[in-house]
């Protein structure tokens, strides 16, 4: 018999877990079980990737509970777990410290925390996980198999992991800004939108893949690139008097300075 996965919250970011596991075939080796205080996401979602959706979800004695609903939110939803006895929760939710999930649980739940980006979605999505120390050594090696199939996994502690919600988990938006506006570049320039896309998208791929396995430093694969008096040194030369590098810095600060706040309460 299948042992139970529950899935709390079937947002964006829940959303991309479950499609992203399923997309590995977990849901043959689990029962996936989707609840959603709106059920017709719950059940929407459960629909697209062949999974349930349930109304009561802790009838059904959950091994894992992913927990992936927003901060103010957690209090209203964790009353959902409070007969559980049994099991782990894994929390995708910003901001909150292992020690304020405990207090909504049973002594005998563990508890983990990851933060994961949208791109977990297709397999490639960064997972930073912190454990509770009283999780049992199987169960740590499960759930680092599991969540193997949705991008580069890696242990972390409490005080790096608001940096990496920043650098990781806000990178996909980041990074989507910075598409769009070379996209829009392209259509200005007299490309179809469509065309536009499909470049820079491809150009991104190439470049992320490139920097992965050479190794490169940016700034060497930037050399590369940029001849002399060429059509790319007059780009970046924009780029730079427009304080471009220092912006993305900043946002990074900003998203950092965020999740500090939302970590304090």
């Amino acid at each position: 018999m299948r042992e139970n996965i529950l899935f709390i919250g079937c947002g964006n970011m829940g959303s991309a877990l479950v499609r992203g596991l399923v997309r590995d075939k977990w849901h043959t080796k689990y029962r996936f079980l989707l609840f959603d205080r709106v059920p017709e996401r719950a059940q929407n979602l459960a629909a697209s990737c062949g999974v349930e959706w349930v109304e009561h979800p802790l009838l059904y004695s959950p091994k894992f509970v992913f927990f992936a609903v927003k901060p103010k939110d957690v209090p209203e939803a964790a009353r959902l777990l409070s007969s559980w006895q049994e099991g782990v929760l894994v929390s995708v939710v910003a901001g909150v410290p292992l020690q304020n999930l405990r207090e909504y649980l049973a002594p005998s739940v563990g508890v983990v925390r990851i933060m994961p980006n949208l791109c977990v979605e297709v397999g490639e999505g960064v997972v930073p996980v912190v454990f509770s120390p009283e999780i049992p050594e199987s169960y740590r090696e499960e759930l680092l198999f599991l969540f193997a199939s949705l991008g580069w996994v890696f242990e972390t502690n409490e005080e790096e992991i608001n940096l990496l919600t920043a650098l990781s988990g806000s990178g996909p938006g980041i990074v989507a800004l910075f598409v769009e506006g070379l996209m829009d570049g392209g259509v200005q320039a007299g490309l179809s939108w469509e065309k536009s896309l499909r470049l820079v998208t491809q150009v991104v791929l190439g470049t992320a893949l490139l920097l992965k396995e050479k190794g490169f430093h940016p700034g060497v694969l930037k050399n590369l690139v940029a001849s002399p008096g060429g059509t790319t040194i007059a780009s970046l030369s924009v780029l730079e008097r427009a304080g471009f590098r220092g912006i993305l810095m900043e946002g990074v600060k900003a998203a950092y300075q965020r999740a500090q706040e939302l970590s304090l309460g």
